[in-house]
């Protein structure tokens, strides 16, 4: 005896059994815990044997949520920071933060040429289309982690983008950081 499947219900299976995957795979783009999101995490290609890199995400919180960055980590790197960069002419000036305040609505844009996070202690190569895991630690939603993709040495945002990518949909106020 055969059984014909019709050619819907065979899609509709199909479907049935990607939709988890393809879930998860769009939900690594932008992970929330306890009102704080980190979206769009990526990290651009270092050349060989270079012990430093940088990555960029930006990171939002809802409208009933204070938090505070403290910390970062992944397992590419001895040691991650969050560091500022500021031009003063033509001199280029970066330091730590210990930390990064987040208001209630408030989205913060870590991207090139302005604050972001510096990978210290490479462990490997940052190789074009690679993935990496990034732990960013908030003082009330604790650790988040995320998966941002690796793009090319001089890009300034993900996926070919000229720029790091800003979810407006929470209505939220944009704010590039600046440090005196």
């Amino acid at each position: 005896m055969r059984f014909k499947i019709p050619a819907l219900a065979l899609l509709a299976g199909l479907a049935a059994t990607l939709a988890p995957a393809l879930t998860e795979a769009t939900e690594a783009h932008e992970v929330t815990v306890k009102g704080v999101t980190v979206a769009h995490p990526w990290a651009r290609a270092t050349p060989e044997g270079q012990k430093i890199g940088a990555a960029f995400a930006e990171i939002k919180t809802d409208k009933d949520t204070s938090d505070r960055l403290i910390g970062v980590s992944s397992p590419v790197a001895a040691n991650g920071e969050v560091h500022s960069m500021t031009m003063d002419g033509d001199v280029m000036k970066m330091r730590r933060l210990d930390g990064i305040d987040l208001k209630p609505g408030q989205s913060i844009v870590l991207k090139p040429m302005a604050d972001h996070i510096m990978l210290m202690g490479l462990k490997q190569q940052l190789k074009e289309g690679d993935l990496v895991k990034l732990t960013l630690t908030f003082e009330k939603a604790g650790p988040i982690e995320v998966e941002g993709t690796v793009e090319a040495p001089g890009a300034m945002g993900p996926h070919g983008l000229a720029k790091q990518p800003v979810d407006d949909s929470m209505g939220s106020m944009h704010h590039d950081m600046t440090h005196e």
